[in-house]
């Protein structure tokens, strides 16, 4: 996270026994810990994730009807 993006709280080598790393930072969208975590095959899903899955539940709870998934992704991910 900015300012300090170069960095990792987890060390790469401690990433190698996990499957999945969830990193709930969205800018930069692709950080120190998601590309660590790549590099040593662990499957990574981006802060960006849990922003656009945020805003489908909160469309859907003040509208009561279905947010436009896709449009809202290309939103975000254009932001960030």
């Amino acid at each position: 996270m900015e300012p300090n993006s170069h960095q990792s709280a987890v060390s790469k080598e401690a990433l190698r026994g996990y499957d999945l790393v969830f990193d709930v930072v969205y800018t930069p969208r692709n950080t120190q810990l998601l590309k660590e975590a790549a590099e040593v095959g662990v499957t990574t899903v981006s802060g960006v994730e849990m922003f656009v899955r945020q805003a489908l539940g909160q469309f859907r709870l003040f509208t009561s009807g279905s947010a436009p998934e896709d449009f809202m992704r290309k939103l975000v991910i254009e932001q960030f």
